[in-house]
């Protein structure tokens, strides 16, 4: 009897036992981890990233030139000179003077120019820097063998020598800015022509950079100089923004912020292009003659205001 009970009871447990995996019954289904689902996605998200290439906007295109550079320099505090070695402009002038050029005398205008009301000054402020050329403080002076350069009666007066560009720098060493010169041609004819140079990127060899510049009969251009080939971002182009001729006087501003160059005179913008091939430098001013044999330049003054 007492087998028998142990055999009913051995039956009734496997009976018990199996009933968890019958028909019908659900165990427990364990969930994925949040740090899996994750994972997942971001593998999914994560790529090899793309490098690109970002290219100068309305770069100049570099054309062969026989334009010249001819330059001198001023650093702070000592005053220096550098010049580089010219090349032949494509008109030569077949004679060249024999004598040192002296200053003109007083021109029949006052250098005034009436401004427009988009002149950049209106809003910038005061200016960060002014030199009225009183004194030759900043800016190299005397004769080489291209320009000559003096100060008297409150003017930069510098003078071509030759045929050739030249032109003289002084030391402030600038990134953004707005710049201007008022200036006036005391000789020239027709293409002869006078500007600021900007961005020269090398004080020590000053040998490249920027040249916004207008001619006597009315036209105005920017060039890029690298030290070897001359480009035109702007070929020459009327306005009737300049006042022509002799005794008359023009304002030129230079707006350059990062490779946004803008280009104003007497307060008009007449162009405004992108170029980053320079990005920061010197300045000065530049003389070419073309048609006259000596045509000089007189410079009231120069200021500036850093952009930040």
């Amino acid at each position: 009897m007492k087998k028998m009970t142990t055999i009913i009871t051995l039956v009734v447990m496997a009976i018990i036992l199996s009933a968890c995996n019958m028909p019908g019954y659900q165990g427990e289904i364990p969930e994925e981890s949040d740090d899996l689902m994750a994972t997942e996605i971001a593998r999914i998200l994560t790529g090899t990233p793309v490098e690109i290439e970002l290219t100068p906007t309305s770069a100049p295109i570099e054309e062969e030139t026989s334009n010249p550079v001819i330059t001198e320099e001023v650093t702070e505090p000592e005053v220096t000179e550098e010049e580089a070695t010219p090349e032949e402009t494509e008109e030569v002038v077949t004679e060249e003077p024999t004598t040192t050029p002296e200053p003109t005398s007083t021109p029949t205008q006052a250098p005034t120019a009436t401004l427009a009301d988009t002149d950049p000054v209106l809003t910038l402020g005061s200016p960060d820097w002014v030199d009225p050329m009183d004194d030759a403080d900043n800016w190299p002076t005397g004769f080489n063998e291209y320009t000559s350069i003096e100060f008297e009666d409150g003017f930069l007066k510098l003078a071509a020598d030759t045929d050739l560009d030249g032109w003289r720098l002084s030391w402030p060493y600038l990134e953004d800015f707005y710049l201007e010169a008022t200036m006036l041609f005391a000789t020239c004819e027709g293409s002869d022509h006078t500007g600021l140079i900007f961005r020269v990127p090398e004080d020590s060899n000053a040998n490249a950079g920027y040249l916004f510049g207008i001619t006597c009969d009315g036209r105005y251009n920017l060039r890029l100089w690298d030290g070897k080939n001359m480009s035109y971002p702007v070929n020459w182009t009327e306005s009737e923004a300049i006042k022509k001729g002799e005794d008359q006087t023009n304002i030129l501003g230079v707006m350059a912020v990062d490779s946004n160059l803008a280009l104003f005179i007497n307060g008009v913008k007449v162009i405004e292009i992108s170029s980053d091939v320079f990005n920061e430098g010197q300045f000065g001013i530049f003389v070419g003659g073309t048609n006259s044999d000596l045509p000089e330049v007189w410079v009231d003054q120069i200021r500036y205001w850093e952009i930040p």
